[in-house]
């Protein structure tokens, strides 16, 4: 279908728009709803909690940020099921019959909002400015023949994402297994003795992390390489995507943690929600930067750096490492470094280590193959759908067969 019969209409032909409610909620109400919900803000997922005041699939967009005019990450994203959302997000459901939401949801991604967005200080895209946006739209089939291609592409993400999840949970509950639990292989025989960590086997020893691992804290600041392209492993990186984001130096404003060879990741904020990333740079093209909000552990004097990584993901120590966190709300609290290097730790035989991540090192080294085809199905999207929501590739054109769907 031509282009040409696209129509360009404002945004709230499309859309209608919700008013965000908030409804006060008891402590005892609270507990009486059962399960946890996610709780969005601008930018996706920022917590859950026990209370929601959305049920339905909407499209949920950025009111505010400097996002709006870096474009680092995408402004809008689809909210299905039981949510709350904060103020700073416009809550919107596409039209039945006349907008597809995941079709509106790529538009506004590739969108460049010029002269919509404003605000110096504070960049802002007001309801009464979004509801102006003009959008250029095919007819509703073949917006939802887009949509679907979106879907599946995004679907395939999560899939992929799922598998990721249950390796690296599978890692996880194997050293929880063996060495919270120990139960591991030809346990029947130790008898249990009293430590300052309760009841471990006899003959095991107490250890500390910082006995056994580095604290690598070697500073750069990438905007004195203003020219130079990093990969830099931050906090919002994690979150999105699980990958470093390639940056100018002149785009990284602070000091940074330079990387090297191999290192596991270990988030200072918000302990309650672990953030634990294992980096290896040892072949990369490009530095690598870590934000100074995470622990770069790296080069351990005795086990295998898939036994640390089992070890600071235990549900043991990331307890430890949240009943140590200090700050003024629970969304802004920090685990000081030396606490955590201090932190206790079980000293297992070298060979139950050894047989550990032998078990284990294939399994993450799976999670890092589908999380490189993340990464590669991520680039092939963002090529093509820019295409699709402009009518440049046409919906039957063989080169979507590229990314697979």
């Amino acid at each position: 279908m031509s282009v040409a019969s696209w129509m360009t209409v404002p945004f709230e032909q499309l859309v209608e728009f919700h008013d965000r409610r908030r409804i006060p909620l008891s402590k005892q109400e609270r507990h009486q709803r059962p399960g946890t919900f996610p709780y969005y803000g601008a930018q996706g997922i920022i917590d859950s909690i026990d209370d929601y005041i959305f049920d339905g699939r909407f499209l949920l967009i950025a009111e505010d940020g400097e996002n709006l005019r870096s474009r680092k990450e995408p402004i809008a994203f689809i909210a299905d099921g039981k949510f709350w959302v904060n103020n700073h997000a416009h809550v919107v459901r596409a039209i039945d019959k006349k907008a597809d939401a995941d079709f509106l949801r790529a538009y506004l991604e590739f969108h460049p909002l010029k002269g919509f967005v404003t605000g110096a200080a504070q960049p802002k895209l007001s309801q009464s400015n979004l509801k102006s946006l003009p959008v250029t739209v095919p007819p509703f089939d073949l917006q939802f023949k887009i949509g679907e291609r979106v879907r599946a592409i995004d679907g395939l993400i999560e899939q992929i994402g799922r598998q990721i999840h249950i390796l690296e949970k599978t890692a996880q509950l194997l050293y929880d297994q063996r060495f919270t639990c120990f139960l591991f292989p030809g346990h029947e025989k130790f008898e249990l003795v009293a430590s300052e960590l309760g009841s471990i086997p006899k003959d095991w020893a107490i250890s500390s992390l910082g006995a056994e691992i580095e604290l690598k804290r070697q500073n750069i600041k990438p905007y004195e390489s203003a020219d130079e392209v990093f990969d830099h492993y931050s906090i919002p990186a994690f979150d999105a995507h699980r990958r470093p984001k390639v940056e100018a130096g002149s785009d990284i404003r602070s000091g940074k943690y330079l990387l090297s060879g191999q290192s596991i990741l270990v988030s200072k904020l918000n302990p309650r929600l672990p953030r634990i990333w294992r980096a290896d740079v040892t072949n990369g093209s490009r530095r690598a930067v870590a934000s100074t909000e995470f622990l770069v552990l790296s080069e351990p004097m005795r086990w295998p750096l898939a036994f640390i990584y089992g070890l600071v993901s235990s549900t043991g120590f990331t307890s430890a490492l949240a009943s140590t966190a200090g700050g003024t709300s629970t969304s802004h609290q920090r685990v000081k470094p030396a606490d955590v290097m201090a932190t206790a730790i079980v000293d297992p035989p070298s060979e139950l280590v050894a047989n550990y991540a032998r078990a284990v090192e294939p399994i993450l080294a799976m999670a890092d193959v589908l999380l490189r085809r993340v990464e590669v199905l991520r680039e092939s999207r963002d090529l093509l759908l820019p295409r699709l929501v402009s009518g440049e590739l046409d919906i039957s054109d063989s080169d979507l067969e590229a990314v697979g769907v």
